[in-house]
This record gives C-alpha cells, structure tokens and sequence, in this order.
C-alpha cells in the first residue's frame, strides 16, 4: 500500500475541490491528483483503498476519465488486474480540442450574424463582440501547439 503524506492529501484534496470549482467531479481531480503523484500505475482495488471510495465510486470515476482520456488503462506482464495511470498528455489535448471547438461557436455566430435584420443593433452588437472575441482567440492560440513544443525544448525563454 502507497503511504499518503499529509502534503499529497491536501494537493489530492485540493485538486479535487479546482475540479468541481471548474464543473467536473470532485472524485475525478482527486483521482487524477492521485495518479499524478503515484509511482506507478494502480488497480481499481488500489485507487478505492487508498483514496477511501467505495470500489463503486472508484469504478465509475476511472470511466469517466478514461472518456475524457485524463486516464490511461495499462497492461503489466503476468497481471490480470488492469492497471491505471494519469495521461500527461490529456491537457495538451484538452486545449487543442477547445481550440479547434471554436469554430463551432464561430459558425453558429456567423449563422446568426447572417440572418439578424440590420435594425436590431443591440443584437448586432452582442453577436459582432462575441465574433471579435473568438477571432482574438483563434489568432491568439493559432500556434499553441507549436509554442508548446518549443517550450518543452527549450527553444523558449521560460523567465519571460
């Protein structure tokens, strides 16, 4: 068993409470808090007995991350129990797919832009500042991606 230090409880506890500050379970940050810290991958049995869930609950959240890809199901040589572990890569992706959602929101706005009689100017209004805004965004995060990996090698200043 994984010895928790009161230091990882509070990360584990807090990251939970950010997770349904931001709209998501807060069983979910706190697996994901979890896992980050752990040195290697963990069962459901695992997960549930050191984090004081229920193997119920414990099961249901390791789903829902592993829809949303934060966790990742491992295989280990020899083991029939699966084995999960945090997807470091999954706010990488995240990110990218918001970005890449606004052109949705992009074309609903264009739709709405395209139909709105010119006499109604306060709709008008509301619908060209929501175009402005996520024209910003999509010239603000054109290269994230990029920037990111530029970032990771060390192409970048980090002290700016």
């Amino acid at each position: 068993m994984f010895y928790i230090t009161p230091q990882e409880l509070q990360f584990i506890e807090e990251l939970g409470l950010l997770t349904e500050k931001s709209g998501g379970a807060k069983t979910l940050g706190r697996i994901f808090a979890y896992l980050l810290l752990a040195d290697k991958p963990k069962t459901l049995d695992e997960i549930a007995a050191e984090l004081l869930f229920s193997k119920a609950t414990a099961s249901l959240t390791i789903r829902q991350g592993l829809m949303i890809r934060f966790f990742e199901k491992v295989s280990i040589p020899g083991e029939r129990k699966d084995y999960y572990r945090v997807n470091a890569q999954s706010w990488i992706n995240t990110m990218s797919e918001k970005i890449n959602a606004l052109s949705e929101w992009e074309r609903l706005i264009d739709f709405g832009l395209g139909f709105m009689p010119s006499v109604n100017l306060a709709a008008l209004e509301n619908l060209e500042g929501i175009k402005d805004y996520f024209d910003f965004m999509r010239w603000y995060f054109s290269n994230f991606t990029e920037q990111y990996e530029r970032w990771k090698k060390g192409d970048i200043n980090k002290n700016t």
